[in-house]
């Protein structure tokens, strides 16, 4: 195979996207991704009886405009599609439209064992994952097929066809990069589907700002030349197709810290409840990270330690964040209120109660008020008081939280 221009795609890539608004996190997982979509279903990790695959189910997260999340998508994209044979769905597409371009995505390989390998490696790419899912009334087949999808079966999978015909997918491979925020999430995602299912199953990335302010974005000639560079050696790493083998470090250590690790501790550095699911599959996040890493810095099929590492680095900076995700989705109906006016509270520190109801009135009528001001009294973060004298006695709410909403 031809050598490489670049010393590590990951690092350049970061260096291509450093003059753009968008979040530095979201570049990041975008590079990854893109890194996951180019070596589909061609390469593995051995782990004894299991095999685990580099596709990833990203979702990028942040308020409307505020860290550029289609920005960065659509600078990944753009590498992506320019590499020949990789197969990319349609920003929004139905599930019977995603199962048959998966099914018309077929390709043949063979290994330098003999080995023959005939896979359906699909991304889908989707600034607008809300859309993407459908409203959570009508969307759980959907969420049903990605969750399916995402171990990568190696049997061929099967499904019916709108015809009541049988099609099959052989091997199938499901890389998904996407864009959502807090509220549009909570419009998609059915309380029962936190925490386990497909949430489970995917690197929620948050922030809470863009990288920078950039009033023209220059193209520079070294931007130009990275930009031509990121599309050659992405079509190098595209060609990688083999078994990653752990090196007698990177097995030793992997084995401690997997043995070490403990998906229920209570110093996890995101507590929330919601993300119990998500910690038991962190395990097989990290090593699909890695196989990316190792991707990414050459065409070797040797996973070394400093490759697991990093990954665990990486896992552990978006967990830091990921709190943020899903704190406008619950099991309560006023879920959303109730995290509206926690925020009002905690921005005002006191705030009274003729005042913070004019604030969202357009939201909530009395009744529904006075439920959600009990709700959020009882999480400790939130205390009322009664201040005034005779018939001037208002109601004020004050915030004594610590903690972040």
């Amino acid at each position: 195979m031809a050598k490489r221009h670049l010393e590590n795609w990951l690092e350049s890539y970061l260096e291509y996207t450093e003059g753009m608004e968008a979040a530095k996190s979201f570049q990041r997982w975008v590079g990854m991704s893109v890194i996951a979509g180019a070596l589909r279903k061609k390469v593995h990790l051995s782990l004894g009886r299991i095999r685990v695959y580099p596709n990833l189910y990203v979702v990028l997260v942040a308020e409307p405009g505020i860290a550029r999340k289609s920005q960065a998508i659509n600078t990944g994209q753009e590498l992506l599609l320019a590499t020949p044979d990789i197969a990319v769905s349609a920003d929004a597409i139905t599930k019977e439209a995603l199962l048959e371009s998966m099914a018309e995505s077929m390709q043949k390989e063979i290994y330098e064992n003999g080995e023959e390998l005939n896979h359906c490696s699909l991304s889908i790419i989707s600034r607008e994952f809300e859309t993407f899912l459908g409203q959570k009334k009508e969307n759980t087949k959907m969420l049903v097929l990605l969750t399916d999808l995402f171990d990568g079966q190696e049997l061929p999978w099967t499904y019916k066809t709108k015809n009541s015909g049988n099609a099959i997918i052989m091997s199938p491979y499901l890389n998904l990069l996407a864009a959502t925020t807090p509220e549009s999430l909570a419009s998609c995602l059915p309380s029962s589907a936190i925490g386990g299912g497909l949430t489970s199953r995917i690197i929620f990335v948050w922030a809470g700002r863009r990288h920078r302010k950039v009033a023209i974005p220059v193209l520079s000639d070294r931007v130009v030349e990275l930009n031509d560079l990121l599309k050659k050696d992405l079509y190098f790493i595209s060609r990688i197709a083999g078994i990653y083998e752990f090196s007698p470090e990177a097995r030793a250590n992997w084995i401690d810290w997997y043995n070490a690790y403990e998906e229920l501790d209570v110093d996890r550095i995101c507590t929330d409840p919601s993300f119990n699911g998500w910690y038991s599959r962190k395990p097989t996040y990290i090593l699909k990270i890695a196989i990316i890493i190792a991707a990414a810095e050459s065409d070797k099929l040797t996973m070394e330690w400093r490759h697991v590492d990093k990954a665990i680095k990486l896992i552990e900076g978006t967990e830091m964040d990921m709190g943020g995700v899903f704190r406008a989705v619950g099991k309560s109906e006023v879920s959303t209120e109730v995290d509206t006016i926690m925020q009002l509270v905690k921005i005002h520190g006191t705030i009274n109660e003729k005042n913070l109801l004019s604030k969202v009135w357009k939201d909530m009528d009395s009744f529904k008020f006075d439920n959600v001001m009990r709700t959020a009294m009882r999480t400790g973060k939130v205390k009322r008081e009664f201040k005034g004298v005779g018939d001037t006695i208002d109601i004020w709410y004050s915030w004594v939280g610590k903690s972040n909403v």
